[in-house]
């Protein structure tokens, strides 16, 4: 299994952006201090003061990292590569922002939307993030069937890093989330080399198809797909949405870096 490793921060390029609303809304109770007269008396503890003979007020410590969702839309087509299933790609890819996410501080979740999604529980230990990761692996893509994009909304408001091969387009108009989309794309997908009788495998009807493909399927293919994403991006950027494509056999954190910029 390859392993992506950088020693830029990823996440940390965001701090200029304006995600306070994203933050962690709570507050952690950080140690009592005697009560000054010029206070709010409604911020004694009445309770602990009474006990002591002495009017205390609880001190607390504001919630500053970032809520992170790492969404994978899960479609049978990502079962699929050349030298590298995209599945496993993206597992690797979510692997390293989880870590990264961690070490600097913040909140990660991983999901994985499907028809009966997989929401594993926000954690801010790397070993549990890595615990995690690993149970993507035992996912049969092949046979998934796909979720429903509004359940995001369930949860509070996020900074939400969608993942996915996005071979339709996509309405992400309704969600919440301060959202970041990466497509995953095995570079023949896009380019096929294979020319002349060949046996593919649909990954929709799961069947065996026998075609004779030609140089003019492969350019119908590419102009097919070139079509979606040209929809998907004018889609995004209405929105103002922020992303990138990367290619199963690139290093993606070039890429992570300018997408979170």
């Amino acid at each position: 299994m390859i392993k992506f490793k950088t020693k830029k921060r990823i996440f940390s390029l965001l701090q200029g952006r304006n995600l306070s609303r994203f933050k962690g809304e709570g507050l952690d109770f950080r140690e009592f201090r005697e009560y000054s007269f010029n206070e709010d008396a409604k911020k004694i503890d009445w309770k602990i003061s009474a006990k002591i003979n002495k009017p205390l007020v609880k001190e607390y410590d504001e919630e500053r990292e970032l809520r992170i969702i790492l969404c994978i839309y899960a479609t049978p087509s990502l079962y699929f590569g050349i030298d590298l299933l995209k599945s496993e790609y993206i597992q690797n890819l979510i692997e390293i922002l989880g870590i990264e996410a961690v070490k600097e501080d913040n909140k990660i979740q991983t999901v994985i939307l499907k028809q009966e999604p997989m929401i594993f529980k926000p954690t801010k230990n790397i070993k549990t993030h890595i615990a995690f990761t690993r149970k993507l692996g035992e996912i049969d893509f092949f046979n998934v069937q796909k979720g429903d994009l509004k359940i995001l909304n369930r949860f509070k408001k996020s900074l939400l890093v969608l993942i996915g091969d996005f071979f339709e387009e996509i309405d992400l108009s309704y969600l919440k989330h301060e959202t970041f989309v990466i497509i995953i794309r095995d570079i023949y997908e896009e380019n096929p080399p294979f020319r002349g009788d060949i046996t593919l495998l649909d990954p929709n009807s799961k069947q065996d198809v026998n075609i004779n493909f030609s140089e003019f399927d492969a350019k119908r293919i590419k102009k097919h797909i070139e079509e979606i994403d040209k929809k998907n991006y004018i889609h995004f950027k209405k929105l103002k949405i922020p992303f990138t494509k990367i290619y199963t056999n690139e290093n993606p954190i070039p890429k992570l870096i300018r997408l979170f910029k």
